[in-house]
């Protein structure tokens, strides 16, 4: 197949340090291709509607087939597709897509040119059920974020406690989760780029802001770590939960961030913000990672590596190919 990408031009391909979306894109790519199929990769940003001529001056009718993963441009890709009759998929990447009820209102005007499209990728359940539940009759297909668990150092003993890995923003919640350690024998560092007006603060003592990583960074350093914690209210698959499985980290994880997960799994602790114990329960977490680290790594890559997630990516392109 001739495959092409479409990613949302803030940030290159492949991203040097911070870009879920863009390290999955180029991930796909890379996959892909080792399985001898054509991939090119659009992703460039101009403002308004310059971006139909963007969609024009990429070609797409030349390839098999289009993934769009920048939702906020699905109007513009889905004009030509119509015209040009090319088969267009879309991914929604949005951390609140699963949750209406905190749908900005720029999401709410995304997701009805999402509803027009033919086909889309979602990267949980969760998201599926809301966007049939609004009307949703485009031909949807679940699909987790895959990763590639070899290009992940995994150490067999843990040197540190817990980490918060991921932009510094309100809906990850660090800076509730800060306060909240605050005090307590319970370590935790954090990293990430930082946004502005988060109230997010460290002490200095049990926990510690790293600053960012690169991607070396982030495949080498985290199974130094027994626990990632991820508290967010809203996500769709977070890419670094498969990262610190692939890492052999026990998970502690609001409800919002679970997606995907066998929750069975006695190295995933599901928490409420509202809980007064959080900060034991990632002790707990820390204590119990040593008799778990070699199963947690396994059970990454028997259910988010490429390995396993690539045929069901590809057998879905496919099935869109066939019907055009």
């Amino acid at each position: 197949m001739r495959v092409l990408l479409v990613g949302g031009g803030n940030i290159p391909i492949p991203p040097p340090g911070w870009g879920g979306v863009e390290n999955l894109i180029w991930q796909q790519k890379c996959a892909l291709e080792r399985e001898g199929h054509e991939v090119a990769i659009c992703n460039k940003n101009v403002p308004g509607s310059r971006k139909y001529l963007l969609a024009m001056h990429a070609r797409p009718w030349q390839y098999d087939v289009v993934h769009l993963h920048h939702d906020s441009h699905t109007k513009y890709w889905l004009f030509w597709s119509r015209l040009r009759r090319f088969p267009l998929v879309v991914s929604t990447h949005y951390g609140y897509a699963a949750f209406p009820k905190k749908w900005k209102k720029s999401y709410q005007r995304t997701f009805r040119w999402m509803r027009r499209a033919d086909y889309l990728i979602l990267i949980s359940g969760e998201i599926k059920s809301v966007f049939e539940r609004l009307g949703c009759h485009a031909e949807m297909f679940v699909l987790p974020n895959g990763i590639n668990c070899d290009a992940t150092r995994f150490g067999p003993d843990a040197e540190k406690q817990a980490i918060v890995l991921g932009r510094i923003e309100h809906r990850k919640q660090q800076a509730f989760l800060a306060d909240l350690l605050d005090g307590h024998s319970a370590q935790c560092d954090f990293v990430g780029p930082m946004d502005e007006d988060t109230g997010f603060a460290v002490n200095g003592k049990n926990t510690q802001y790293l600053g960012e990583w690169d991607r070396e960074q982030v495949c080498c350093n985290l199974t130094r770590y027994a626990c990632l914690v991820l508290l967010s209210d809203g996500e769709g698959h977070a890419a670094v939960v498969s990262e610190a499985m692939a890492a052999g980290l026990s998970l502690v994880l609001s409800p919002e961030a679970s997606h995907n997960l066998d929750l069975s799994r006695p190295w995933i602790y599901v928490v409420d913000r509202e809980q007064k114990d959080i900060a034991d329960v990632i002790q707990q977490a820390v204590r119990d990672n040593p008799a778990y680290r070699s199963q947690i790594r396994q059970h990454c890559r028997q259910h988010f590596d490429w390995s396993v997630i690539l045929p069901r990516y590809i057998g879905f392109l496919e099935q869109v190919t066939s019907a055009k």
